[in-house]
């Protein structure tokens, strides 16, 4: 993986995800940590030392994590190639997905993701 801070993004981004119906779900969780074990391998680490951090958090904040997440991306975006953006999209439509299917909130979230990196 290129880049320490793109993974830091995608954890915040995956949790973003997660949260934006409201709630963090341990079915959620489960599939975060098994899809970005299967996505990143020997640097998932990283992204589930992130993603633990970022559920500690007193008062989370979807629209925080995902601006960072995007902030990350785009100071970063020479290392944001074409398999980084596939992994990305994989681990959180995954997540999404994890529960009861894709609910609205995420899929705007998804859906503003792609827009942003489309223009990043």
């Amino acid at each position: 993986m290129a880049n320490l801070i793109l993974i830091q993004a995608l954890a915040e981004l995956a949790y973003s995800i997660a949260l934006a119906d409201g709630e963090l779900q341990q079915d959620e969780k489960e599939a975060f940590y098994k899809i970005i074990d299967e996505q990143l391998q020997e640097d998932a680490w990283s992204a589930k030392n992130r993603f633990k951090l970022l559920e500690e958090r007193v008062a989370p904040n979807v629209e925080q994590t995902y601006r960072f997440a995007m902030f990350a991306i785009k100071t970063n975006r020479r290392d944001f190639d074409g398999n980084l953006k596939a992994k990305f999209l994989n681990v959180i439509e995954g997540v999404a997905n994890s529960v009861d299917g894709l609910r609205e909130q995420e899929r705007r979230l998804i859906d503003k993701f792609k827009q942003e990196v489309k223009n990043a």
